[in-house]
């Protein structure tokens, strides 16, 4: 069993096994959320499609607008889109602000 996780953090990396653990708590904390709801798809949906509208909004005029970041769309910017919503777009609209 100890070959099993050496050779997990030796393909991987432990900076890639934070980042995807904290995907994971992610996920899940949101299906927590969603299913607490009284309609758990629309609210995901609705979640999804807001979060995702937000980046495209941000990618395509975040550049045009000067304290606003241009946000680029990759794996990490879609899954934060779709998995925390409009929220998670602002926080790492903030967070491209800081840095």
């Amino acid at each position: 069993m100890q070959d099993i996780y050496t050779g997990i953090v030796s393909a991987l990396g432990i900076p890639e096994l934070i980042f995807y653990g904290a995907m994971a708590v992610l996920i899940i904390i949101m299906l927590i959320h969603y299913a607490k709801s009284e309609k758990p798809v629309r609210t995901a949906l609705c979640g999804m499609l807001s979060g995702t509208a937000a980046l495209l909004l941000l990618n395509h005029f975040g550049g045009d607008v000067s304290f606003i970041p241009e946000m680029p769309l990759n794996g990490f910017t879609a899954f934060t889109a779709l998995t925390l919503g409009v929220p998670g777009v602002a926080a790492m609209a903030v967070i491209s602000l800081i840095m």
